[in-house]
């Protein structure tokens, strides 16, 4: 899988996120890179419910007390830390993870194969 640029460290602050698009052949992918904590994770944006993403277009995807992820569809909460889903109607699901890379303050991602 290609290795895409998302953009330094610091430009994704602690409960923020940045969308990127990822390409699984002839089809783009939509996936967003959180900093929760201080750690950098990424994610495939669909929900395990259904295949809807999960923020309304507005780049949030944090619960209101920043606990969890959030899918604005269906309510579901998922771990920022693994994806998988601890709460709603995907509860024992997960989240499609995105292999990240940090080089000299740079993050750089990718589909796992």
């Amino acid at each position: 899988m290609k290795t895409i640029f998302v953009g330094r460290e610091d430009e994704i602050l602690p409960f923020q996120s940045k969308k990127i698009v990822l390409k699984k052949g002839a089809i783009n992918l939509e996936g967003f890179i959180i900093n929760y904590k201080g750690k950098f994770f990424g994610y495939v944006n669909r929900c395990s419910h259904i295949s809807l993403a999960l923020d309304w277009g507005d780049n949030d995807f944090f619960s209101e007390d920043k606990k969890f992820l959030l899918c604005k569809n269906h309510g579901a909460l998922y771990d920022p830390e693994t994806g998988y889903c601890v709460a709603g109607p995907c509860a024992g699901d997960s989240l499609e993870q995105l292999s990240l890379k940090i080089e000299k303050g740079k993050l750089y991602c990718s589909l796992l194969q």
